[in-house]
């Protein structure tokens, strides 16, 4: 593959990412109870969601950095990966142990696990250099 085409498909992956992420963060801010598969009412829970909603947001905008440069920007997608990776493992932790419904998993599914492929292939191009740091990258729009 082209290094101009890598550059392309992974700036398009991380512009999907901060779309996402951004509509998903608001949803959650303004409707936590989206993600609860039960009917708990608890203040504390609410609170606890709406500030994940907030901090899925503000991934958004670091994917968005992000976009605009992936291989000057590679921390962020490992950061991003990372979260991708560990949310699930923790999920299924709750899950076994009967302290999350294994409803919940759907959320990780299509919060996380559908990235893991597209943030690992990024990395791997710039790993191997065929995806690299170029000044010119972000002036291109």
């Amino acid at each position: 593959m082209k290094p101009e085409t890598i550059r392309v498909i992974s700036r398009l992956i991380m512009s999907l990412a901060a779309i996402y992420n951004l509509f998903w963060g608001i949803l959650i801010a303004i409707y936590p109870k989206v993600i609860l598969f039960d009917e708990s009412d608890s203040i504390f829970v609410i609170i606890v969601l709406q500030c994940v909603g907030m901090l899925v947001g503000v991934y958004g905008f670091a994917y968005y950095f992000a976009s605009r440069n992936p291989a000057r920007y590679w921390p962020i997608i490992l950061v991003g990966l990372l979260g991708k990776i560990l949310g699930p493992i923790g999920s299924l932790h709750y899950i076994f142990n009967n302290q999350l419904d294994p409803k919940f998993f759907w959320v990780n599914v299509f919060n996380d696990l559908i990235w893991i492929i597209p943030f690992s292939w990024i990395l791997y191009h710039v790993y191997k250099r065929n995806l690299v740091f170029d000044e010119d990258d972000e002036d291109d729009e």
